[in-house]
């Protein structure tokens, strides 16, 4: 069904038991279409004696008001439901020319238990006598969800709108010239301040003809307040235990508030470096700028997590530089879809910041690595043992375990995969290809690959996989492969010959 006629249809839409909304805007809740009861004790909500109940059945008042609440909203729940599918595909819509910012947009009807919790949390039967009051006083019976990358993009968003949404209603809302039926109250500043202190853009609105919408709230959210708000929401607001919000509590909490805000804006860097540098001759620029400001995210991100739990930090600025090419280089972000990229590991990483990091703890795979070649294999025995004696190989992984997505041994295994990868490139063997079928040149990488992986292991430090070591070796292999097209090209070519990787 098309956009346009959906919204049309809104003008049919009846609501079960309840009446039109106030005309006054989603902030009423005065007049007699608002629904509110003077709380005199008379009506459902009223605390008076029951008569004829059996003691052992009586209950609360409050509760039977909220159980007719919740049937309210359930008997109304797909005609709430078509509305928030209105919405989803009108804000998509509307916000067609900022795609690129976009990271989804949302709708959720109330649930029953978040209407349950709202009612006492908020007082509502205090302030309604009558469930239908409640209904169309909710600020939030429809949640809409804006979902951008940077907090730089929630501020263009909501300009965008803002210069919409210019007309005014007869509800006091405003809404575009040519869509009466989706009104927002934009003469609020914005963003708000919530309770916590955090800034959000909230903005109330009504879906459906005036006198007869129902009311939504709309929230334009960067990745860093979707996910503080989730942390707020699960561990905080969510957690009734008896918290103690001393000091250092709060102290914590905005420091990990801050953090977010940090990587937030390093990541905003790297993506504007990359769309500042699109020409092709600055792809190597750009590659080598964004791995800088990825490495300094990720030093950033660990030398507070160390000092945190040791006390102290350690130099592991290399380390930072390989994972910043590695991660890099599996996500491709220069070439391939490099918003989409950037925000995989944006939110990687908010997600790290709000973790605990033990540096202490020991490293372990969920099991043993087995590849199909002795070269993995070589690496993989001396790489495990190392992994919890040299402290740092021990940081290195616990930095890769923690960033990468997969489980321990699957990012273990990728990491070398990666580096068997490095030294078996095409380009390398390409002199070969005058001479020796596939198969031939596949035993001819393996004839090489095993000795390097003894002499890898037999140096041992984690400067086997610095990019110069890498660099040093695959000229090493060019120039024996070289050698040996040369030895063939002449008919002499000796295996036995060479001492491939020691002088």
């Amino acid at each position: 069904m098309e956009r346009t006629e959906r919204l049309d249809d809104l003008e049919r839409t009846e609501h079960k038991h309840w009446g039109p909304a106030s005309g006054r805007g989603p902030a009423s809740g005065r007049g007699p279409a608002s629904g509110r009861e003077p709380a005199s004790g008379r009506g459902p909500a009223s605390g008076g004696e029951p008569d004829g109940q059996n003691p052992e059945t009586i209950r609360l008042p409050v509760f039977d008001l909220i159980d007719k609440t919740v049937k309210i909203l359930n008997d109304n729940r797909k005609t709430l439901e078509t509305y928030a599918d209105v919405l989803q595909a009108y804000f998509h819509s509307a916000l067609r020319d900022h795609e690129e910012s976009l990271v989804n947009i949302s709708t959720r009807v109330k649930g029953d238990s978040s209407l349950r919790e709202k009612i006492l949390r908020k007082n509502l039967y205090k302030r309604y006598a009558y469930p239908e009051g409640i209904i169309q006083n909710l600020s939030d019976l429809i949640g809409v969800r804006i979902q951008c990358r940077f907090l730089e993009e929630e501020r263009l968003l909501y300009d965008a709108l803002r210069d919409r949404f210019t007309q005014s209603c007869a509800d006091g809302l405003y809404c575009e010239p040519e869509q009466p039926n989706i009104r927002l109250e934009m003469r609020g500043v914005q963003p708000q301040q919530q309770n916590n202190g955090y800034a959000i853009y909230r903005i109330d609105g009504m879906c459906g003809p005036v006198g007869h919408a129902v009311r939504f709230e709309l929230q334009i959210k960067a990745l860093v307040h979707v996910f503080w708000a989730e942390v707020e929401h699960e561990i905080i607001y969510k957690n009734n235990s008896y918290i103690l919000m001393d000091s250092f509590m709060k102290q914590m909490l905005s420091s990990a508030y801050d953090n977010l805000r940090s990587v937030d804006r390093q990541l905003y860097l790297i993506y504007n470096q990359i769309q500042n540098q699109s020409e092709p001759e600055d792809s190597y620029l750009r590659e080598a700028s964004v791995r800088s400001l990825f490495a300094k995210a990720i030093s950033d991100l660990f030398f507070r997590k160390m000092r945190d739990s040791l006390g102290f930090t350690l130099n592991f600025k290399r380390s930072c530089d390989i994972l910043s090419r590695y991660i890099l280089a599996r996500q491709n972000p220069i070439t391939h879809q490099p918003a989409q990229s950037l925000m995989d590991i944006f939110q990687r990483i908010n997600r790290i910041a709000m973790a605990d990091i033990d540096f202490e703890a020991p490293l372990a795979l969920e099991a043993p690595f087995r590849g199909e070649e002795p070269f993995l294999n070589i690496l993989a025995d001396h790489l495990m043992m190392q992994m919890n004696a040299d402290y740092d190989w021990n940081l290195f992984f616990r930095m890769l375990f923690t960033l990468e997505p997969g489980s321990n041994l699957e990012d273990f295994s990728n990491l070398l995969y990666m580096m068997r990868d490095r030294f078996c490139m095409e380009e390398i063997y390409e002199p070969l290809r005058e001479f020796w079928s596939e198969e031939q040149i596949e035993n001819f990488k393996q004839w090489l690959l095993v000795p390097l992986a003894h002499q890898l292991v037999a140096d041992g430090t984690i400067q086997i996989i610095y990019e110069e070591t890498f660099d040093t070796i695959v000229a090493r292999l060019q120039t024996v492969v070289r050698d040996t097209a040369a030895m063939l090209r002449a008919g002499n070519f000796t295996p036995s010959r060479y001492t491939l990787w020691k002088p």
